[in-house]
């Protein structure tokens, strides 16, 4: 058995464990109870966007595993790229419920004690997936990449800065409310996933920013090019905001502000930035 085998096989696993994990186990213990993944008081909306992911993963895993071509040749993304944006994407949707479950008055309104094993679970193993997708990067190999042209590198380097200002810029506005009062995503008491947003709003910013330079910012790949970063990204944040607002449509004693429907906005247009990216270069889809 080859390495490159040892490693689709761990990354089945990975898959598999992550939703049966996400499936079986209770997400929110209470004091006297405790309620699974598609419960509005357990894993709400998070546990359906973790169900819907677990389940993509799945069924790519099996597909690379059996050796079989994946790839969305105008996107310039292969089955390998999706799965590490798939499994970024996924553990910061469970780390978003954790934060949530474990901070601010979200807690108090079913007095929560705490995560159950399935959300914690869940978490650890989405921690190592994209790990071992990215130990098969070195496997498969070589790989190209080419520029964007001047006047394209200008237009995606303005659409990074501004989606990034406006991940961090999101939870400044009213984020969450109930009939006691509302909170803005980085005020005390708020469900404190708003500070996922900031980090990553700070980082895509400054790539932004470094990308707008004449000379710049140097890819770390030809498999993994900058705009493939940048899905990673949007995905990171699109998925935890949808599974907010799914959770607050499910509940009525609790709603969202403004400061989310901002969020998501921004991670669309950072999405569409790197497809845009995408479709205009010659990068390797893996």
């Amino acid at each position: 058995m080859t390495a490159t085998n040892i490693i689709s096989l761990v990354r089945v696993g990975f898959s598999v464990l992550f939703l049966w994990m996400v499936l079986a186990g209770n997400w929110v213990n209470l004091k006297n109870e405790s309620f699974g993944v598609f419960d509005s008081q357990g894993g709400a909306g998070f546990g359906i966007v973790a169900v819907v992911l677990g389940v993509i993963m799945v069924l790519i895993s099996l597909v690379l595993a059996a050796e079989k071509e994946f790839v969305i040749k105008p996107l310039a993304m292969g089955g390998n790229q999706i799965l590490l944006a798939l499994g970024f994407a996924s553990f910061t949707t469970i780390l978003s419920f954790l934060i949530v479950t474990h901070s601010g008055a979200f807690r108090d309104l079913g007095q929560v004690r705490g995560a159950g094993w399935g959300a914690a679970g869940a978490g650890l193993v989405a921690y190592f997936l994209p790990q071992a997708v990215m130990a098969g990067f070195g496997f498969l190999g070589g790989s190209t990449s080419t520029l964007l042209n001047e006047s394209d590198g200008q237009k995606v380097g303005f659409g990074v800065l501004v989606s990034g200002i406006l991940i961090m810029v999101a939870p400044l506005f009213e984020w969450f409310k109930t009939e006691e009062g509302s909170w803005t995503g980085y005020e005390p008491g708020a469900p404190r996933m708003g500070f996922l947003l900031l980090a990553f709003g700070a980082v895509i910013a400054l790539v932004g920013f470094m990308r707008l330079r004449p000379q710049g910012l140097v890819e770390p790949g030809g498999r993994l090019s900058l705009p493939h970063l940048q899905t990673i990204v949007s995905l990171s944040v699109l998925f935890p905001v949808i599974a907010w607002a799914i959770t607050s449509a499910q509940r009525d004693d609790m709603s969202t502000g403004i400061g989310l429907w901002i969020g998501l906005i921004s991670g669309v247009v950072l999405l569409g930035v790197s497809v845009f990216e995408l479709t205009r270069r010659e990068v390797t889809a893996s």
